[in-house]
């Protein structure tokens, strides 16, 4: 494969772990725009947030984009945010197969409540709240190349979810 792999989603959809497996699989570079600000900032995306405000990480998670999308045969896991940018968007489609994770607004819940990587967006937010936020979001995601439930299997395995997305990539790209 020629073309690069993004992954998008919201928060706690599981794009880096997902992301990581899928790239191994299919013998591909891994990059996470996350981890890229994280490295270039020196702290992690939530200390950005706070201390540098979100017009600063815009620019960051722009600068990540970029640099990342100049690589080919990728595997790219965004933010959860990241394709509501404009420019990021155009960036991404134009770069590759997009890769919908989809999940339901409880899992995401569930995921982000569990989760070691606080989200200072989502910070006491309910559940109600975040059902919200993933609406205006979901709107940027479903003009994706190929969607995935990863809550389709009753438990929840990561290998199937993991089978599954590198079966659809297959699929998608013998299509087009």
């Amino acid at each position: 494969m020629n073309r690069n792999i993004i992954l998008v989603g919201f928060m706690g959809t599981g794009k880096t772990t997902i992301g990581r497996r899928v790239s191994g699989k299919l013998n591909m570079d891994f990059y996470d725009t996350d981890e890229y600000i994280k490295r270039c900032e020196g702290m992690s995306v939530a200390d950005v947030l706070t201390r540098k405000g979100a017009k600063y990480f815009e620019g960051a998670q722009r600068f990540a984009v970029q640099n990342i999308c100049e690589n080919k045969n990728a595997l790219i896991a965004t933010g959860g945010s990241t394709l509501h940018d404009e420019k990021c968007r155009k960036m991404l489609f134009e770069n590759g197969i997009t890769v919908w994770l989809r999940a339901k607004p409880e899992t995401i819940y569930e995921n982000l409540s569990n989760s070691r990587n606080k989200r200072v967006e989502l910070t006491g937010k309910s559940l109600e709240e975040i059902i919200e936020i993933i609406k205006v979001y979901s709107e940027d995601y479903q003009k994706s190349d190929v969607i995935i439930d990863v809550d389709d299997n009753t438990n929840r395995d990561i290998d199937a979810v993991v089978d599954k997305v590198v079966a659809e990539i297959k699929a998608y790209t013998k299509e087009n």
